[in-house]
């Protein structure tokens, strides 16, 4: 005991490690139930899980407890403090109630809580703005006086040639440094050097040697998880993804060599350089006797104008934070990991539908005894026969699947399978309608009640993009989707869709929740999803109105899209189902 207690002093002693090993793992954590298992996972990980996010909030209010204390500390560090603790916070109030199955308040806070993050990274663009405007002004006096500055800029010059290997604009300085300048020749170069770091055959190996990793499972399929996963992306993420890691870093590098480059300006014409020399007065930032900077973060940039410069940059900070932020968003919206299956429970058998027996009781028929020598008048009333009453035995037999196996379940199912009812999110429209008031979940109970099949304790939502994430063969078998207003689907979306659909055999339910509207906004996004089929009535005999229960009618709550469902048909599959009078409000 004395031990333990004393690990927790030295831990106590040192917050910045702690802190810095606490956030590694809350962040892979994060990415964990974000992106990668988003779903039902093993009793382990979600121990494991919450005692990261534990530790991490611990560590939070013991920074918060910090800040309060040190008011006169730095403002800079203690508001980093303060929006590190507001992610965490805001984190483990989605992630709490999302456990509590409170989906509407969930939703709310994730929403709310990124727009008021979107807020406290704007706050920080601007001052690190401000701040980078006030730098370069420095550095502009410092510029003016050559002599004063000599040293430092000997400091600048060996920094800027250690990127000569990394970086093309080193060819620039390492030939100025030659006793025959070669720079035409360097700016020829420039271009085609821009390639050069993607003939290093070592990084290039490795990266090829993490898409091969495999691991085997338990049928002894070798499965390629990063391979897999690349495969997947579309052209447009790749096309964002190597702007980001190869375009965005060469482009900064670029700024930080231009800013450097008009202070040494005078240094290296003293050295190398010749006023005639056309490249060189480009060096010199004189060319034509205009002062041209690059870097977005100085306000005397050629692109802000010579009116309002202040204003422009300031512009430009919002316009590309906002670009930024979005991009982002987006961005991690697509991430999804190639772990995310829908397991389904365990069974076999063919379709059958529930026996319904009828047992006909005896009719039952009371009599009145009078007494014929009473005083009192009365009119004897008629004999009352009793109704026939019916009670239906029902036996459950219901088996869903082909194959082997007994009782209900699924054919290829495990014994560690459930039934989830997942919603479809989409754009421009309300789908989490009466999402989060025990609608969807009575649903999942009354369906545990009838079929006897392990149901998953809470209701869960997707986007549209998500389903990509679950392969063949373990991807939902059906997604609801409903609302009353508009539905927005991208092309990725409705490639996605269509895919899960005919590749991914599954099937979307759709629901009416309230209005005309809807009805024409779903036949619309079907005619997108499949273009080449039509839909049709599903006529009551079909055996989607038979099995397991017959349906002498339709029913619904109120016909806001007709009095008929509406079928999608592939190769002799229904994969949508269209009901147009809410049904979804029977449930709740």
């Amino acid at each position: 005991m004395n031990r333990l207690l004393e690990l927790l002093q030295q831990v106590v002693r040192r917050p910045v490690p702690v802190t810095a090993v606490t956030a590694g793992l809350w962040a892979m954590a994060s990415a964990d139930w974000l992106w990668f298992r988003p779903g039902d996972t093993g009793t382990v990980t979600s121990i494991l899980r919450n005692l990261v996010f534990l530790a991490a909030t611990v560590v939070a209010v013991a920074w918060s407890r910090w800040t309060i204390r040190n008011r006169d500390g730095n403002p800079v560090v203690r508001s980093a403090v303060l929006t590190a603790v507001y992610v965490i916070g805001w984190h483990m109030a989605v992630y709490v109630t999302g456990l509590l199955g409170w989906n509407v308040l969930t939703t709310q806070l994730a929403r709310v809580g990124t727009a008021v993050l979107f807020l406290v990274g704007l706050m920080w663009v601007v001052y690190g703005v401000e701040v980078a405007s006030q730098f370069h002004e420095r550095l502009r006096r410092l510029s003016a006086d050559v002599g004063d500055g000599a040293t430092e800029l000997d400091g600048m010059l060996a920094k800027l040639f250690l990127w000569t290997v990394f970086f093309p604009p080193g060819l620039i300085l390492w030939s100025r440094r030659q006793k025959y300048p070669l720079r035409w020749v360097a700016v020829v170069v420039l271009p085609i050097s821009s390639l050069h770091f993607l003939y290093i055959p070592s990084w290039i190996d490795q990266l090829i040697g993490v898409t091969r990793w495999s691991f085997v499972v338990g049928d002894g399929t070798r499965v390629y998880p990063v391979a897999d996963y690349l495969a997947g992306l579309n052209g447009g993420f790749w096309f964002v993804l190597i702007a980001c890691l190869l375009v965005a870093p060469a482009t900064w590098k670029f700024w930080q060599w231009d800013f450097r480059r008009r202070i040494a300006a005078d240094v290296f014409d003293e050295r190398c350089g010749t006023d005639t020399d056309p490249v060189d007065r480009w060096w010199r930032n004189d060319l034509e006797s205009i002062s041209y900077s690059w870097n977005p973060l100085d306000q005397n940039a050629w692109y802000y104008g010579m009116h309002s410069r202040k204003l422009n940059q300031s512009v430009t900070a919002l316009v590309s934070y906002s670009f930024a932020f979005a991009l982002t968003f987006l961005l991690l919206g697509q991430i999804g990991g190639c772990s995310e299956i829908y397991e389904m429970p365990a069974g076999g058998g063919e379709q059958q539908q529930i026996a319904q027996q009828v047992k006909v009781q005896k009719v039952i028929k009371r009599k009145y005894v009078v007494n014929p020598f009473s005083a009192i008048l009365f009119q004897v009333p008629p004999i009352d026969d009793i109704k026939l009453q019916l009670t239906e035995l029902t036996h459950h037999a219901y088996k869903v699947g082909y194959g082997q196996g007994k009782g209900a379940g699924y054919a290829g199912g495990t014994k560690f399978g459930k039934v989830r009812f997942i919603r479809l999110e989409y754009s421009g429209g309300d789908w989490d309608q009466d999402f989060g008031i025990g609608a969807d979940m009575n649903m999942l109970i009354e369906y545990n009640v009838r079929t006897q099949q392990k149901v998953h304790n809470k209701t869960e939502s997707r986007t549209v993009s998500q389903l990509k994430n679950f392969p063949v063969g373990k991807s939902p078998p059906m997604v609801y989707l409903t609302g009353q207003k508009s539905i927005s689907l991208s092309k990725n979306e409705v490639k996605t869709l269509r895919n899960y659909l005919t590749e991914k055999h599954g099937m979307i339910f759709g629901d009416n929740g309230g209005s005309g509207h809807f009805h024409n906004q779903f036949l619309s996004m079907m005619r997108q999803v499949l273009p080449t089929v039509d839909p049709v009535p599903v006529p009551l005999d079909d055996v989607i109105h038979r099995i397991p229960y017959q349906i002498p009618f339709l029913p619904y709550v109120a016909p806001h899209g007709g009095q008929v469902a509406l079928g999608w048909k592939v190769d002799g599959r229904w994969v949508c189902y269209y009901h147009p009078g809410d049904i979804g409000d029977a449930w709740a």
